[in-house]
């Protein structure tokens, strides 16, 4: 059986959050509770994809916890950018195309947590 949309997307979501936290964020890192939580997300989907490759008990909710949380997480960063379109940004993407691209990852978080809770496996 050929793999849901929120098994096929988590590998390579997590591959590019984890190394755009790390584009973003080089050089000018801040506070650590600001971007540690995007690791934690990176952490949980990678977890939750391996469970279901794996073919292991509670996989699937493993992975819409991944999902879960990582919705959540660009649920905040979304409508926070949102809200500072017109201050200035520290990093190398100018805040109204950031906005843009966190509005649209946060879309995928959206349709990997909602494929993922109607999952059957």
């Amino acid at each position: 059986m050929k793999p849901h949309i929120g098994v096929r997307l988590a590998l390579p979501f997590a591959t590019f959050l984890g190394l755009a936290e790390i584009v973003r964020n080089w050089g000018d890192w801040g506070f650590w509770a600001f971007w540690v939580v995007d690791y934690i997300a990176v952490g949980l989907l990678l977890w939750g994809w391996l469970a279901v490759r794996r073919g292991q008990a509670g996989a699937y909710s493993v992975l819409a916890g991944g999902w879960g949380f990582t919705c959540a997480m660009f649920y905040m960063s979304f409508f926070s950018h949102l809200a500072q379109l017109g201050s200035p940004d520290h990093g190398p993407i100018e805040h109204r195309a950031l906005a843009a691209i966190i509005g649209i990852l946060f879309a995928i978080t959206v349709i990997g947590f909602a494929s993922t809770l109607n999952a059957r496996g």
